[in-house]
């Protein structure tokens, strides 16, 4: 979809031709539009025209780009950032070694019980379980087959690019500089402190900004003015 998306046309021409080519090859004219409507415009197109295009200059970089679409899907899922950033993450902390659909629906359960959730039917939970373990195996935070109720939690790592595209994505939202560098966001990728300092330092190599630390006080001072700019960087 990046790749064939034409920067020059509005969203609703770019998917009209996508949808009447049915370039991204889907079995019907119902699903490639569902897909369009419920999936790629809430991720890629409606945080603004500057996503895609900057996304093409990830398109040679494959753990970049990913890292970056996992961020604008989990932007844009809730139910998905919630279990990444709280039990996923308090697994990993525990030294949990992996995670399986019971766990999943546990959890499911528990915000149901809360009212954070609906009350789904059980075969509607289990696949709601079944797919946010695919969706973090395919995002690179999970491991193992895909027919598998059972995922091994995979080593957490990020690279540079990626989380620089993050980072500017929540500084662009309005996320001060403390906030930037304590946000829950980094949990989705199960990044430590110590994890997360070093990616500072890594974007700094970059020349995508400068980090300041006194205590507990930290100042980021951006050194590019656009997304493009960030996706740009030693490309």
């Amino acid at each position: 979809m990046v790749e064939l998306w034409d920067s020059n046309l509005a969203p609703g021409e770019n998917f009209k031709q996508l949808s009447n080519e049915n370039l991204l090859s889907k079995s019907s004219r119902s699903r490639l539009d569902d897909l369009l409507r419920r999936i790629i415009k809430p991720r890629f197109v409606d945080p603004g025209p500057h996503v895609i295009p900057a996304l093409k200059g990830f398109l040679g970089d494959h753990k970049a780009f990913r890292e970056a679409c996992y961020y604008e899907s989990s932007r844009a899922d809730d139910l998905l950032a919630s279990y990444a950033e709280e039990p996923l993450w308090s697994y990993w902390i525990e030294g949990r070694l992996g995670v399986g659909v019971e766990d999943v629906l546990t959890w499911l359960g528990r915000l149901a019980d809360q009212g954070k959730a609906p009350l789904w039917s059980e075969n509607v939970r289990i696949k709601t379980a079944r797919g946010l373990l695919s969706a973090l195996r395919d995002f690179g935070v999970l491991e193992g087959p895909a027919k598998s109720h059972r995922k091994e939690i995979a080593t957490p790592s990020m690279s540079p690019r990626g989380f620089a595209y993050v980072a500017w994505r929540e500084h662009e939202q309005g996320a001060s500089s403390r906030a930037l560098a304590t946000s829950a966001v980094w949990h989705r990728w199960l990044l430590d402190d110590a994890l997360i300092d070093d990616l500072f330092v890594q974007a700094t190599r970059l020349g995508l900004m400068r980090v300041s630390k006194a205590g507990s006080a930290v100042r980021i001072d951006w050194l590019v003015d656009s997304l493009a700019e960030v996706t740009g960087a030693a490309a």
